[in-house]
């Protein structure tokens, strides 16, 4: 069923000050907060960040590219319930103190919080009380994240459902990264369909461009297997490690190199790992690379992939990796994870089990050997993020949704629908998705 068209009045007045509010990852380390930032600043609004500190970016405060970004010190981690209260409870209370020196010295208009952390979302309660605007922005469903991290706290999961159930009502407008988390903020949650957004993780323009390979090395006459993300429980890089084991000693086959860019909380773990295996010969940790190289690394892989494993979180994820894989026209193998399908289609190998490391060295092994196949598949991805998934496409959304608020200190009734790129990424009946599903190779045990 077609959906009404968004009522949107444009006039030079609508520009805002906008506050962002940032506590899982730093800025600018953070690609689509970073993205968001320079759209919305590109588009005329003041934009400020509020986030913590980071090995590579300590100052607190400095202006990035127009950006005024201020930074409180990280919070030490700890593990269990106490941990996440610190972490939530600690990085709470800083970014309440410095939006409202913020608010005081220079003032704003819209507070705009990037979640998890769900407890963010009292601030924008807060200064929705105040009279500013509420952009709650999903980049991952926290009650999912909660369990597929392996925890177990029954209380702590049940205050995650409430704080996400009470940011969704209380904000004047959601976005959600696809069309499962949107499903989420309007029918778990209660929020009104006509104030959900998608903005999609799409790649920025210059992975689009055309990059010189990066020279790993000791990579002559091996395939170069590649991983770009965070490392963390959820993320399934140990299950890559494991396919890359079992690519080795079962399926015989030496002549790649594994290489893994990025960090996150189990990276240690997992180089323990790869130790443990024999791997290092195998597969190389580069740690964090600075974003403008990412398209030089990754031009460098023959084979990218995203072992997120199948669960009900990474299900709800538009993974950016695997477009920035496909804007760089880069094969990819993938479990079968709802969003994963959706976004990359037949650019993807698809291995049916949830998180089988066998099955994966064998979907591997399969593209090591097929390089016609490889160019397909990249073909593929490549034309699918140039018909609207691109970073250049998507932000217009964004930029959209502060369109339809109307100048700064009114909120008019807004018939609030999907544009042509929500369509894309929300339609429930979209042939060219079943499509992909249905047709799209796929590895399984025999």
């Amino acid at each position: 069923m077609a959906a009404p068209k968004r009522k949107v009045s444009m006039t030079k007045s609508n520009k805002y000050r906008i506050l962002m509010i940032l506590e899982n990852e730093g800025y600018p380390e953070d690609s689509r907060v970073l993205l968001e930032a320079i759209a919305l600043r590109e588009a005329g609004h003041q934009v400020t960040v509020i986030c913590p500190t980071s090995k590579t970016f300590r100052r607190k405060f400095e202006v990035i590219d127009n950006v005024r970004v201020y930074r409180y010190p990280a919070p030490l981690e700890f593990d269990g319930v106490l941990g996440y209260a610190w972490e939530f409870g600690y990085s709470f209370l800083m970014a309440w103190f410095i939006s409202f020196y913020i608010l005081v010295r220079f003032g704003f208009d819209a507070i705009h919080i990037h979640m998890p952390p769900d407890l963010n979302g009292f601030l924008g309660v807060f200064y929705r009380l105040l009279g500013k605007k509420f952009v709650m922005d999903h980049h991952d469903l926290s009650p999912e994240l909660f369990s597929a991290q392996g925890k177990t706290s029954g209380m702590l999961k049940k205050l995650l459902y409430f704080f996400e159930k009470t940011s969704c009502r209380w904000a004047h407008r959601l976005i959600a990264t696809n069309e499962s988390q949107r499903d989420v903020q309007i029918n778990r949650c209660g929020a009104l369909a006509d104030h959900c957004f998608i903005v999609r993780n799409g790649p920025a323009q210059f992975f689009m461009e055309s990059h010189s390979p990066f020279e790993y090395e000791n990579s002559t006459g091996r395939k170069i297997i590649g991983y770009v993300g965070i490392m963390g429980t959820q993320d399934g890089v140990d299950v890559l490690i494991h396919a890359f084991d079992c690519l080795k000693n079962k399926l015989g086959r030496d002549d790649f190199l594994g290489v893994l860019i990025g960090n996150g909380p189990s990276v240690e773990d997992l180089k323990q790992l790869t130790i443990d295996l024999g791997l290092t010969d195998n597969v190389i940790f580069t740690g964090l690379v600075p974003f403008a190289d990412v398209p030089k690394y990754v031009a460098g892989f023959d084979i990218c992939t995203t072992p997120d494993p199948v669960n009900a979180y990474n299900s709800s994820c538009t993974t950016i990796k695997t477009m920035e894989y496909m804007a760089l026209s880069k094969p990819t193998i993938s479990f079968r994870t709802v969003e994963n399908q959706k976004t990359a289609g037949q650019s993807a190998i698809y291995v049916d089990s949830d998180c089988d490391p066998t099955l994966f060295a064998k979907a591997i092994k399969q593209l090591m050997d097929a390089p016609d196949q490889c160019r397909r598949l990249g073909d593929f991805g490549r034309q699918r993020i140039e018909s609207g998934l691109a970073w250049d496409h998507q932000k217009m959304e964004l930029v959209r949704l502060y369109q339809s608020f109307g100048s700064p200190g009114t909120l008019p009734s807004v018939d609030v629908s999907d544009s042509v790129l929500g369509k894309l990424s929300r339609s429930k009946t979209d042939k060219t998705s079943m499509s992909n599903n249905e047709s799209s190779e796929t590895v399984t045990s025999q």
